[in-house]
């Protein structure tokens, strides 16, 4: 039987620290090389990085460079690739990804049963960024997402690396001009009858962001594509909660269950040990300290105080141990606990806060900001 030619696409800004490994990865795959179509499709290229672009594509003649000296964008890049690929299966991958491990036959069998394969990526635990992104991303890949893939059905996908058929990118009409394109074309893809499929024959890493600037405007970004995806593909959205409610019910339960343990301990658990507390220090207070702070300093206003701390300090054990516990039963590892207490007291409040602004946002001026979404 015929194997169908591949198309390998690279859309890159600037330059990519690991297209040369990346590249070297594609093509000792046993998957037959003169199957194998490179494309790299480059806004502004670096200087340096244009003479190595030019390298490369001299040693490998399966390799065909877009150059565009003004920044298109992702998606243009993506595109104008896509149209003058000759191959009928598409892979793409970002600029900033390290292929961990390929297998293109594995990817072209399930492509036989689905339309959409997404890669399993993994954020490299570099730093105290990194590794709260690891934790984001190994609850989604590890936990969130073999659910979704049970349904067979596209609703969410990262585009930093992924395989679908020819036939059905040109039948979504590739990327659109939104911010997040690759869930948006997920969302097309399913209204049409499209399968997806999460798969491990590739196996992607990726770099965390350098520094929390770049990262809250990442989310920001994420947040306004979501708003611009439920606001164009609602219905999809609807459909696809009420032909796969169970699952639906599944994920909210998994998502929320901490939050229903923090509300059932706050209902019933006595708390009158704190107030007992409060009056102990208040007594002690009262022989050292003058009475115009004691009028303040009340017993009813110190037990809030320690309330207001018992049910913090409640949610963070709570909320920590349980993502620790789902991660560490799913990847059958254990992790330092330090970072999962630091994901629920920081990364998840902050994420939430930069959610509810873009919403706020939104809904006052009905759009989002300008942006420079990554390439």
């Amino acid at each position: 039987m015929d194997l169908p030619k591949v198309s390998i696409i690279f859309p890159i800004y600037k330059r990519s620290k690991y297209l040369e490994n990346n590249i070297q990865k594609i093509l000792e795959d046993p998957y037959p090389n003169d199957l194998k179509e490179i494309i790299i499709s480059i806004d502004s290229p670096e200087d340096d990085f244009l003479n190595k672009l030019l390298e490369l594509k001299n040693k490998y003649k399966n390799i065909i460079l877009i150059i565009s000296k003004d920044r298109r964008g992702k998606v243009s890049a993506t595109n104008d690739a896509v149209k003058i690929s000759s191959g009928e299966i598409l892979f793409f991958f970002d600029a900033d990804i390290i292929i961990d491990y390929i297998n293109i036959n594995g990817i072209i069998e399930e492509l036989k049963e689905y339309d959409i394969i997404e890669f399993y990526k993994e954020i490299i635990k570099k730093g105290w960024l990194g590794y709260l992104m690891f934790i984001e991303f190994s609850s989604y890949f590890d936990i969130i997402d073999p659910i979704l893939n049970k349904t067979k059905k596209p609703l969410f996908l990262n585009g930093s690396g992924f395989a679908t058929k020819k036939s059905v990118w040109n039948a979504v009409d590739g990327y659109s001009k939104v911010y997040v394109e690759d869930v948006d074309f997920a969302m097309k893809a399913g209204k049409k009858g499209y399968t997806y499929h999460m798969s491990k024959n590739v196996r992607i890493l990726i770099e965390p962001l350098k520094n929390l600037r770049q990262w809250i405007e990442q989310k920001k970004r994420w947040s306004f594509g979501i708003i611009e995806v439920i606001l164009n593909h609602l219905d999809y959205m609807i459909n696809f909660f009420t032909r796969n409610m169970l699952i639906a019910l599944l994920i909210i339960l998994i998502l929320c269950l901490p939050y229903i343990i923090w509300t059932y301990i706050y209902i019933y658990l006595p708390v009158s040990f704190l107030y007992q507390i409060a009056i102990d220090i208040y007594k002690g207070l009262s022989s050292n300290v003058s009475f115009i702070y004691l009028i303040i300093l009340n017993p009813s206003s110190i037990f809030k105080i320690f309330n207001i701390l018992y049910l913090t300090l409640l949610y963070i054990i709570i909320t920590s141990s349980y993502i620790y516990l789902l991660i560490s039963i799913r990847r059958k590892k254990l992790y330092n606990f330090l970072p999962f207490i630091l994901f629920s007291i920081l990364y998840i409040p902050l994420y939430e806060i930069i959610m509810i602004y873009d919403i706020i946002y939104y809904g006052i001026f009905e759009r989002a900001p300008k942006m420079n979404w990554k390439v």
